[in-house]
This record gives structure tokens, sequence and C-alpha cells, in this order.
């Protein structure tokens, strides 16, 4: 049995979400609930859970607070929002869960099943460390990236070495300045919407580059060199943007 803390500021939606867990995820318990972050840290140290259900916004602070205070325990969380965008990016590059209000059936099952894996395994806490060390930081400054792999491994990168990305058939590969090559298996689609914010640019219908890694653009053959000596074909409708944006950066 898997024991879970529920930390949510509104009643109702602690109580939904113990709900759903008696209903539809047998292996969990739900051995506590608080209504802030004070609260919600005490619960922790206090039942020392292997799952925290943590409401991102809060009357006290944020989910990030709970992590940052409870930091010495050791247990998988899942954010619970109903508003999306206000720290997607931050919670995307660490690749922690999160699910959307009002909670669907769906949504509380992936995101249990992505965390009951990870407990299976001998716990690491490099995505939290990303999450926090992310947490606060304009979207545009460089960040910490979490790569998952195969067999739930996963790689921590900076963003500033990624020299470009490619999408391939239901992976994508990140190839970063020492000449690494590192695979993902989510989308390349997911990474563009991503990065969208930061110094990267799609070149192609299958390529995104980070501008500070570009050398040079070759306006007439539409192609671009990176600084690793890497040359990428640059589309006929993104060449003339892409040199504007470059000549920016």
């Amino acid at each position: 049995m898997i024991r879970a803390v529920i930390i949510d500021d509104e009643r109702n939606s602690r109580d939904i979400i113990s709900l759903m867990l008696n209903k539809y995820c047998p292996e969990i318990e739900a051995v506590s609930s608080a209504a802030n972050c004070r609260e919600g840290i005490e619960q922790i140290r206090l039942h020392k859970p292997q799952l925290v259900f943590l409401d991102l916004e809060m009357p006290d602070g944020t989910g990030f607070d709970v992590l940052a205070g409870a930091y010495d325990a050791t247990f998988e969380a899942i954010f619970v929002t109903a508003f999306e965008k206000r720290f997607l990016h931050t919670i995307r590059l660490s690749e922690v869960e999160l699910i959307l209000k009002p909670i669907d059936k769906e949504s509380l099952l992936q995101a249990v099943s992505a965390v009951t894996a990870r407990i299976q395994r001998p716990h690491r806490q490099e995505r939290y460390d990303v999450l926090l060390s992310n947490f606060g930081k304009p979207a545009g400054e460089m960040r910490q990236l979490v790569l998952p792999a195969a067999e739930g491994e996963e790689n921590v990168v900076s963003v500033e070495d990624i020299c470009y990305l490619e999408g391939l058939t239901e992976k994508t590969v990140f190839y970063l300045a020492d000449g690494t090559a590192l695979h993902s298996p989510r989308p390349f689609r997911y990474y563009t919407e991503l990065f969208a914010a930061m110094r990267f640019f799609q070149v192609n219908n299958h390529q995104m580059v980070q501008l500070p890694h570009i050398q040079k653009i070759d306006q007439d053959e539409h192609r671009l060199w990176l600084r690793n000596k890497t040359m990428l074909e640059v589309t006929e409708r993104r060449k003339k943007e892409l040199s504007a944006i470059w000549k920016q950066s």
C-alpha cells in the first residue's frame, strides 16, 4: 500500500481526490490531508508518505514551497491545479506529474501510474532538484531539463548545452555541445512547445536549434552551420524570420 497525503486549500478538492483514489486506485491510501503549506509540511513529516498530491497555489505559498520545506523527506509528488499556464513551463522541464482541475479518471490514473513506477525503483531526487532550481526564473533564462530515458532512467542537462533537437518517429534526439546525443521518448512537438519561449527556433519540420549555437546562416542555400560544424537545412518560409531573430540574439 502506498501512503499518500493530500495538500489543497479547497476542502472539496481534497475530498474529490480522496474519493477518486478509493474508487480507482486501491493501491493508494490517503493517510492525511492539509489545507495550506505549513500544515502540509507538518503532515509530510508526521506520516512520511510515499506520494503527495500538491495544490500549486495556496494562501500561504505554493506547492514548490512545500517541496522546499520538506526537502529532506523522500516522496513523489503529483501537482494539482486549475491554472495550467503559470507554472506549466517549470513543471514540464522537470518531468514532474501534473493534473488539471477538474480532475478526471484518465488523468489521475496516468499520473498515479507514472509515480507508482518511480516509487518501485530506488528513489532519485534529480527531477525535484531541477524543479526547485528552475522555479522563479524568467522564461528566457537558461535552465535545466530532465530527459526521460529507457527503463525509467533520466538524464539532467543544462538547456544552454543543447545545440539542436531532432524529431524522429515517436521520439526526440537532443544533440549537446560536447557531442553527446540523448534520446527522449517524448514527441518532437512536445519540445517545440516547451522551448518556444526560450532562445530556440524551429528551422524545418523536424529540427529546432538554439540560437547562440548558430555560427553562420547561408541565405542562398537555405542552410545554417552550428558552432560544432553541424549543417542543417532551413525551410524557405522560415529563413527570413530566423535571420532577423538570430541577429538580435
